[in-house]
């Protein structure tokens, strides 16, 4: 097999797995409507604190996991994830109380965080830099692709079958993928995880635990990224947690129709992750910021229109979630992925990736639980959250902008 094959076998798998954890990621954001009709004595905060909790222990794994990354490589960190992440949404299924279910979901959130920082190290180990940002914004489709099947798939089941299935079935699937991602994926060219070869190289080239955040948390430019990925991530995890539950309270649909509604936003992101890259390496020739600040200052403009928006008017709701999707995702994956790989040092690049997410995942602690207390307060109108998420497109915008000139290491 040559060495493109490989490339190719192995960015498929990525693809592929990550696609996997969104299935059952996501799945709580459609089940949460019917979840709140069976226990009836939750809140919208008590609801939105389960994301939140899932949040905060993602963000905690991020550092950690991202760490190990750098070290073990994509084929054991994601193996043993998908594991976790099968054995959490099946055992969140049969969950008959509510601490059940944040405890469930907390450990689904640990294991979830294994897997972004693995697919930008990995894919860096095969991807030149002059395409990064292209290929990158190629693998992040797996995470909008993942996001929109799990919805569709997750709305169907919940309508057809209870919410309980919504949980179960994306389980069995990472379960029956799960081998043939351990077989067959590759952490670098010519070198697979647990042989000879790589043990030989991996004492050659592998730095310490020290060395790896020594080399993350003194570079500065990193923490600017941090933080844009704060905000900005409060914003997108805001719209994957409640715009399916937007689209049944605000617009009357039922929930197998709001999330094939809501489905527009992950699509749309597709577009925006795959185009800003893409100009990110073509057109403005490796210069990713001014990109991702255009598509920020635009999200906050979109954020803002929501309010607008005739109850039951179901094709402005949906154009304006794709394009929200749309501006989302586009510096969703250049500060994560492509800006993070650029701009760290490539033997702890996985560990830089870690502080970003870990980062961003602590901002979107808000999408859950504050969210869901603005909903309290607003008694179900989505106009404050709106305004929220517009200020809060804005400031990554603005803390990105010392960054404007940095480009991409060739």
């Amino acid at each position: 097999m040559t060495v493109r094959h490989k490339a190719f076998l192995t960015l498929s798998l990525l693809w592929s797995a990550y696609a996997s954890f969104y299935l059952c990621k996501v799945n709580f954001a459609v089940a949460q409507p019917a979840i709140l009709k069976e226990f009836t004595y939750l809140t919208m905060a008590q609801i939105g604190a389960i994301p939140s909790v899932f949040a905060f222990v993602y963000a905690l794994g991020q550092v950690v996991n991202g760490t190990f990354a750098s070290r073990l490589g994509a084929r054991l960190m994601m193996s043993i994830a998908m594991t976790l992440i099968a054995f959490s949404n099946i055992c969140f299924s049969f969950a008959e109380t509510y601490e059940q279910m944040l405890l469930l979901w907390a450990l689904n959130g640990c294991a979830q965080s294994t897997g972004w920082s693995a697919v930008v190290e990995t894919t860096a180990n095969w991807v030149q830099a002059n395409k990064r940002g292209f290929f990158i914004g190629i693998m992040s489709t797996s995470y909008q692709i993942g996001h929109c099947l799990s919805w569709l798939l997750a709305g169907f089941l919940t309508e057809e079958f209870g919410f309980r299935m919504a949980f179960r079935v994306p389980a069995l699937w990472v379960l029956v993928f799960l081998p043939f991602f351990a077989v067959f994926v590759r952490n670098k060219p010519d070198v697979a995880l647990g042989t000879r070869s790589q043990s030989i190289a991996s004492a050659q080239e592998r730095l310490r635990l020290k060395e790896i955040l020594a080399l993350t948390l003194e570079n500065k430019v990193l923490w600017v990224l941090a933080i844009a990925f704060f905000c900005a991530n409060g914003v997108r995890y805001s719209f994957m947690n409640w715009a399916v539950t937007y689209v049944e309270k605000v617009h009357g649909l039922s929930l197998k129709d709001s999330a094939f509604t809501a489905v527009i936003l992950p699509l749309g992101g597709s577009v925006g992750a795959i185009l800003s890259g893409y100009l990110t390496d073509k057109v403005f020739k490796g210069f990713r910021v001014p990109v991702a600040v255009i598509m920020l200052f635009a999200l906050a403009v979109i954020c803002a229109l929501f309010p607008f928006v005739a109850k039951g008017d179901i094709a402005r709701v949906a154009l304006l979630l794709g394009l929200a999707g749309f501006f989302i995702y586009g510096p969703d994956m250049l500060i994560s992925g492509a800006l993070t790989a650029d701009l760290s040092n490539e033997r702890a690049r996985a560990a830089a990736t870690g502080l970003t997410m870990s980062a961003g995942a602590f901002g979107s602690i808000f999408s859950g639980a504050g969210v869901g207390l603005l909903q309290d307060m607003a008694v179900g109108d989505f106009t404050s959250t709106f305004f929220t998420l517009s200020a809060l497109s804005m400031l990554p915008a603005v803390i990105l902008l010392p960054l404007w000139k940095k480009r991409a290491k060739v």
